[in-house]
């Protein structure tokens, strides 16, 4: 039986990647915790710890930014596989739909076009839904072609679910009070949009690598 053998470059460089960029999230949470005096706690524990609330705070808001992250390994991991196979426009839709599943998540994670974006850089909401609009219209129109050649339903489907979460959500924004639940609609179709694009991806990423060379 053949041993595998370990390229010891190859090994450091797997450690340096892995360890130095947390090493350094690690030394800049310090840095701000020390500029603006906010405990390092608070940067470092869990939500549900810090408020001493339930342990199902945001359990929803949680899953869904589990499963962006899923789809984002999903594009970038294909993508290197399908290079390989020398299909690079595939690979490159791939590599540039992770990079944009990315964006999304950080946006959903991070609270972006709710929170920092408008309260810490003045930027009102409407033009914040207008950029991401025009990067997804630019997204969509630039892989229209390798996009209609594939199985793209469920595509369809979270583009339509993230617009009604997105309507709810501005309906919400007036007359809010007039629907108790809207929560679960918002989040609701924002969940099944998350699911839907999951399920496009990982279904493309699947055929494409079944594919032979």
């Amino acid at each position: 039986m053949k041993l595998l053998t370990t390229n010891r470059p190859t090994h450091r460089k797997l450690l340096l990647g892995l360890y130095v960029p947390a090493g350094l999230l690690m030394l800049a949470t310090l840095a701000v915790s020390l500029h603006t005096g906010i405990p390092l706690a608070m940067f470092t524990r869990d939500p549900a710890d810090i408020t001493e609330t339930s342990p199902f705070l945001g359990v929803v808001s949680n899953i869904c930014i589990l499963l962006w992250c899923a789809t984002a390994s999903i594009c970038l991991f294909s993508h290197l596989g399908v290079k390989k196979k020398g299909h690079k426009d595939l690979a490159m839709f791939l590599l540039v739909s992770g990079l944009f599943t990315g964006m999304l998540l950080l946006d959903d994670l991070f609270l972006l076009h709710e929170r920092v974006l408008p309260g810490y850089l003045h930027w009102r909401q409407r033009y914040i839904y207008l950029g991401y609009m025009t990067i997804t219209l630019g997204y969509l129109a630039g892989f229209r072609k390798i996009i209609f050649r594939t199985d793209h339903l469920l595509l369809v489907l979270a583009l339509g679910f993230f617009f009604l979460s997105v309507a709810v959500d501005c309906i919400a924004a007036r007359w809010g009070h007039l629907i108790p639940v809207y929560h679960l609609f918002e989040d609701g179709f924002k969940l099944f949009g998350i699911v839907s694009w999951l399920g496009y991806f990982a279904n493309t990423s699947l055929q494409w690598l079944a594919r032979p060379e």
